[in-house]
């Protein structure tokens, strides 16, 4: 982790702050790849969650090359920061995906080889983290290294044992077998950056929107799509997501949705399958969903065209005991708030 380049924010003070990041995220230069507006349901709850966190998130940190400013290379360096167990979730996704591409291929791994993949990477993510280096060519630095007086939500100890346990409730989930048992239906593993556009409504007009599904298989005649969850699978985000799934596949390969079904496998209870909660939302739920979510968006932006914002518009959260779980809280001053 650079911590030199945290220690910036040592050099001013939150209205100063604000002030840099104001100007950076006015200013009107035009959207690439990178910076272009688009839409996600975890863009969404962080929108919802806390403004500031979202702005940090999504303007304070972007284009942090250009801007040449360390305040604003700061940001982007607090934007790295995870919680141990969402690293956790990291690992047995990676973990997951590698195993479903060998059966896949026709290689399926050997049981042992799939968990200890999970362990080694588990432990080089903490390496990496305490030392300020990659992970496999990610940044990764995690909440309890960047803030070590907040310490570590789950004792390191018990995490990786964790982590050991949901890689062999992955290899004994109802939902591997079905691919084992299937491996020419599985037609997307966890690829990266899937996508559909969709006339959003709203004054920014077409947004692409980006669901990537952990599994998608596809008979011929229906589809399933397999979200892999080390959490709670009765939050209730797990519904708007399965929607998003369902609204992606119909999108992407022409299926009715009574034909596309969203499973969930629930790796912190024994690798059962089961529905998401409250069901998988029809098309036109989620696509009213999602169109809602990005109209309150696009609301504070001050210029499409360009992307920008103020900070003006995302403010502080009132609720402060989200602060002490978030990466961002020193470019908050949050960060010496006493525990809950």
């Amino acid at each position: 982790m650079r911590a030199d380049d945290i220690k910036a924010l040592d050099t001013t003070t939150l209205d100063g702050l604000e002030i840099t990041l104001d100007l950076h995220t006015r200013e009107r230069v035009p959207v690439d790849h990178y910076t272009a507006f688009s839409w996600s349901v975890s863009r969404h709850h962080m929108f919802e969650a806390c403004k500031r966190r979202y702005y940090l998130n999504y303007y304070g940190s972007r284009r942090v090359i250009d801007a040449k400013d360390r305040l604003i290379s700061a940001v982007w360096w607090l934007k790295q920061v995870t919680s141990i167990r969402t690293w956790i979730g990291s690992v047995i996704h990676k973990a997951a995906q590698e195993a479903v591409r060998a059966v896949v291929e026709g290689e399926k791994l050997p049981d042992e080889k799939v968990a200890e993949r999970a362990n080694d990477l588990f432990r080089a993510g903490l390496t990496a983290s305490q030392r300020g280096t990659k992970v496999e060519g990610q940044w990764l630095a995690l909440l309890g290294h960047v803030y070590p007086e907040r310490g570590f939500a789950l004792d390191l100890d018990a995490a990786a044992a964790l982590v050991d346990d949901l890689a062999h409730t992955f290899l004994d989930s109802e939902a591997y077998a079905l691919i084992r048992e299937n491996p020419d239906h599985v037609r997307e593993v966890d690829e990266p950056f899937q996508s559909f556009l969709l006339d959003s409504g709203s004054r920014i007009g077409r947004t692409r929107v980006f669901a990537i599904p952990d599994v998608l298989l596809h008979d011929g005649e229906q589809i399933t799509v397999i979200d892999w969850k080390t959490g709670d699978v009765t939050e209730p985000g797990i519904h708007k997501q399965a929607g998003v799934y369902r609204l992606y596949a119909h999108r992407a390969y022409g299926l009715p949705e009574e034909a596309i079904r969203v499973q969930i496998s629930d790796l912190g209870n024994y690798g059962e399958t089961v529905d998401p909660p409250g069901g998988t939302p029809p098309l036109a739920e989620a696509g009213e969903f999602i169109r809602g979510s990005i109209g309150q968006m696009v609301e504070l932006m001050e210029d499409v065209t360009y992307n920008t914002v103020s900070i003006r518009s995302f403010p502080l959260t009132a609720d402060r005991s989200q602060c002490l779980r978030c990466g961002f809280q020193r470019a908050c001053w949050r960060h010496e708030d006493g525990d809950e």
